[in-house]
C-alpha cells in the first residue's frame, strides 16, 4: 500500500531521503538543490507554504515531490513542480507512485482552492508520459518549455565549439576591456557584493526582492555554492554583474545585470564565457543558461534575450509544462 508522507511532518527523514543516490536529481540543479531551499523561502516568505511530500511503500520512498502552496497557486516557488521518481524503480511501481502523487495534488488543490497548478513533464519523447496522462485526465493544458544548456564535459575547448561564431570577437572585446572581480568562497567580499546589489537596484530602477534574500545569496556564495563576477571598465565604472549558483552537477545562470546606458558595448559575452569556463573548473557538468521563450508567447525583449542565450548552448532542452488555469513561470521570482 502506498502512503504519502509530508515533509513538514518528518523534516529529518525527508532530508535523508533527498540525499540518497536514487534521488540525486533533486540536488543536481540549484533551483531544487541546497541553494533553492535557502533562497526561495526568503524571497516569498509567508506567501508560499512548503507542501513537499514523499510517496512511500513500507517506509521506503518511491517518489519525492517539492511543491509549495500560496497566492492561489500550487507550484514550486513559481516554477513548475517536478516529480523525482527513485532511479531504477520498476515501471509498475513508478506508475503507481505517480498516480499517488497526483491524488495528493488533487487534495492540495481542493483544500487550498488553488486557481493555478503547474507541473513539469520531463518524460515525453514522442508518446504521452504517465505524468502527461495524469494531467490530461485533469483537463490541464500543455505548453512547450525550452531551456538552453551547455555541456561542460570538454571544458574550455568544448565551450568554444558551442559558442556562436559571431560572439568570438565580442568575447575578445570583453577580455581586453573588462577587469573582472570574483566574489566566491575564496573571496567572500561583502563590500563587493553590496556594490553589485546597489548596481542591480540602479539598473532595475527598484528593489526587486527582500533584503533577506540578498543575504541568503551572499551566504550561499561565501559557503561555496555560487560565484558573482563583476566587470569594470578602465575608468573604474561597474558595468556588468553575473550571478551563478551551483547544484551538485549543474551551474545555473541565475542573473545578469549590465549597464543599459552602455548597450553599444558587448558587456555580457566575456562574463558569461568566464562563468561557463569557471563552472567547468569547479567540476560542474552542465551550465544552464536559462529559459528560451517561444515567439508569440513572450515579449520581444524576452525573445531577444532567449536568442542571446542560445548562442552559448550545446543543446536546447524541451519539456512540457502542464498547467491548470495558469501559465508556467507566471510567478517565478524576478532576478
Amino acid at each position: 500500500m502506498l502512503v504519502v508522507q509530508r515533509a513538514v511532518e518528518a523534516p529529518d527523514a525527508f532530508a535523508e531521503w533527498r540525499s540518497r543516490r536514487e534521488f540525486s536529481a533533486v540536488d543536481a540543479h540549484p533551483i531544487t538543490g541546497e541553494f533553492g531551499r535557502r533562497y526561495y523561502p526568503a524571497v516569498f516568505g509567508e506567501a508560499r507554504r512548503d507542501e513537499s511530500f514523499a510517496v512511500m511503500e513500507q517506509s521506503e520512498p518511491l517518489l519525492l515531490v517539492l511543491c509549495t502552496v500560496g497566492q492561489g497557486q500550487l507550484d514550486y516557488f513559481g516554477f513548475p513542480i517536478k516529480l523525482f521518481v527513485s532511479s531504477g524503480l520498476a515501471r509498475e511501481k513508478a506508475v503507481a507512485s505517480i498516480s499517488a502523487a497526483f491524488a495528493q495534488f488533487d487534495d492540495l488543490m481542493a483544500q487550498n482552492e488553488t486557481r493555478g497548478t503547474v507541473i513539469l513533464d520531463e518524460e515525453s519523447h514522442g508518446t504521452l508520459s504517465v505524468v502527461g496522462k495524469e494531467c490530461l485526465n485533469r483537463k490541464f493544458s500543455a505548453a512547450l518549455r525550452l531551456s538552453a544548456v551547455c555541456d561542460l564535459a570538454e571544458g574550455e575547448r568544448g565551450i568554444k565549439r558551442a559558442v556562436r561564431k559571431s560572439y568570438q570577437s565580442l568575447i575578445n572585446w570583453g577580455r581586453r576591456n573588462l577587469t573582472m572581480v570574483f566574489v566566491n568562497v575564496g573571496n567572500a567580499d561583502q563590500r563587493a557584493f553590496v556594490q553589485y546589489q546597489d548596481f542591480h537596484h540602479r539598473i532595475a530602477g527598484r528593489s526587486t526582492r527582500p533584503q533577506q534574500s540578498w543575504d541568503v545569496m551572499f551566504e550561499s556564495i561565501a559557503s561555496g555554492i555560487g560565484e558573482l563576477s563583476l566587470g569594470f571598465l578602465s575608468d573604474g565604472s561597474l558595468v556588468s554583474g553575473t550571478m551563478i549558483f551551483d547544484g551538485a552537477s549543474t551551474a545555473y545562470y541565475m542573473s545578469g545585470v549590465y549597464d543599459r546606458d552602455r548597450f553599444d558595448l558587448p558587456l555580457a559575452h566575456w562574463p558569461i564565457w568566464l562563468a561557463m569556463t569557471r563552472s567547468a573548473e569547479r567540476g560542474m557538468r552542465i551550465f544552464d543558461v536559462g529559459d528560451v521563450p517561444l515567439e508569440g508567447a513572450a515579449s520581444k525583449k524576452e525573445c531577444a534575450i532567449g536568442y542571446f542565450k542560445r548562442g552559448f548552448a550545446t543543446a536546447i532542452c524541451s519539456n512540457l509544462a502542464w498547467a491548470q488555469n495558469a501559465r508556467a513561470s507566471d510567478e517565478a521570482p524576478e532576478i
